[in-house]
């Protein structure tokens, strides 16, 4: 038998009995070691490690082995059609994001376009939106809308100050056709430049790893 094990922080140490015949596959979703210690440590020992980005690795301090494989978020809902790839409507810039913390670089975002003498459109909520008179607040978007709202822009930029291992909306404007601008500390712009096609192959690649 083959378990994964994902987010385990509710999950008792005595699970580790169930697994001694068992394949473990350990899912790093975040930077977050909250599980009990003694079930870090079995884990550690007894179970295959997969990361979302060689930045997600670096940022947990993993020296052992382990694979890569990026979340696989529906990126296929982004992906333009026909008419929207190079619509003749789609121009500007812009930035989508949950701003409740200083962490998603609401600062860095408005410096860029102030820097840059751009204008830009923010979408999402929160304490800690970027701000200026060259950014047109959007409001709050559900996400079910957000491909058809990205497939209207020529770039998106997202900019955080604190690591992303992954950055899903970073991997899901590029999916929509946005030229993208961020930094090192976004774990998916590895994959954009380096494998791109891993994103779009990311879930039959987890399936093919662990049932291999």
């Amino acid at each position: 038998d083959t378990v994964v094990i994902g987010n385990c922080v509710h999950v008792p140490f005595d699970i580790a009995s169930q697994l001694q015949d068992k394949t473990v596959w350990r899912f790093h979703h975040d930077l977050a070691r909250d599980e009990s210690p003694d079930l870090w440590d079995w884990l550690a020992e007894n179970a295959r490690h997969i990361f979302t980005s060689p930045l997600h690795v670096k940022l947990y301090g993993w020296q052992g082995e382990h694979d890569l494989v990026p979340p696989c978020p529906r990126l296929a809902d982004f992906r333009p059609n026909r008419e929207t790839r190079r619509h003749p409507k789609r121009e500007g810039l812009v930035t989508v994001g949950s701003w409740q913390a200083p962490s998603k670089g609401a600062r860095l975002v408005s410096e860029a376009i102030y820097k840059n003498e751009l204008t830009a459109d923010c979408y999402g909520t929160g304490a800690f939106l970027p701000y200026g008179d060259r950014i047109t607040q959007k409001g709050p978007v559900d996400h079910s809308d957000l491909p058809g709202i990205l497939h209207r822009y020529e770039q998106f930029v997202f900019l955080p100050i604190a690591p992303e291992p992954f950055g899903r909306c970073v991997a899901e404007a590029w999916a929509a056709g946005c030229d993208v601008m961020t930094n090192d500390l976004v774990g998916a712009k590895w994959w954009i430049e380096n494998d791109p096609g891993k994103l779009w192959t990311a879930a039959e690649d987890f399936w093919r790893l662990v049932c291999q």
